[in-house]
């Protein structure tokens, strides 16, 4: 009789999956993804993944709530670490850009490449596990909105809307230079590219913050 894998087994060989889909994925494409192709990477028979995983879409979902958890601990670590909205706003950008040039690989698959979203999963046997991943993005982006409104309510005149195109405006710059900088671009560009950011970061909160120009 076969002996059963322990817990701690059984988990060990989930992470491995998750690292080998993830590689695959950020060099080949979410297509490139199949389990056979996973198998061969992991030395395992297809059928043997699915005593792990259900389908490469459960192992893809994962894997995105994987970086959201980790973005989300990191934001609100930052957030909960700085009382000053303007400090508390600059630590929260900062801690995106760590993790978007940290874990390229992740911030691939949740922001840049075409992958699959919450909606694609809606009235599927996955869309349960789709709502968590949701769920935790939209943590992330209420973290970004709380900051946008604490930095805006120096201005008295701030709206809404101004404080949700903030948010958009900042997003769009954040995302511009990791990008940049996980395609190799930013390199040619700066010649201190961690210095340009700050630069880049503090011009951008100064008019943010500043007062509104007639």
């Amino acid at each position: 009789m076969k002996k059963s894998r322990s817990p701690a087994a059984v988990e060990e060989i989930r992470r491995k999956i998750l690292d080998a889909a993830l590689s695959l994925i950020s060099a080949e494409g979410f297509s490139a993804l199949t389990m056979r192709a996973l198998a061969k990477r992991l030395d395992m028979s297809a059928p043997n993944l699915y005593n792990f995983f259900a389908s490469k879409d459960e192992i893809y979902i994962t894997l995105v709530i994987q970086g959201f958890t980790l973005l989300h601990e990191t934001m609100q670590k930052a957030a909960k670490e700085n009382a000053d909205p303007l400090e508390r706003g600059r630590a929260m950008a900062l801690a995106y850009l760590d993790f978007g040039m940290n874990q390229p690989a992740h911030y691939e698959i949740m922001f840049t490449s075409r992958t699959p979203k919450h909606d694609d999963y809606v009235g599927t046997p996955l869309e349960s596990l789709a709502d968590i991943e949701l769920d935790l993005s939209m943590k992330v982006a209420g973290l970004a909105t709380q900051a946008a409104a604490g930095i805006a309510a120096a201005r008295p005149t701030a709206t809404p809307v101004d404080v949700a195109d903030g948010v958009i405006h900042v997003w769009s710059l954040l995302h511009g230079m990791v990008s940049l900088r996980n395609s190799g671009v930013m390199a040619y560009v700066a010649t201190d590219p961690p210095s340009a950011y700050h630069r880049v970061l503090d011009g951008f909160l100064a008019l943010y913050s500043g007062p509104v120009l007639e």
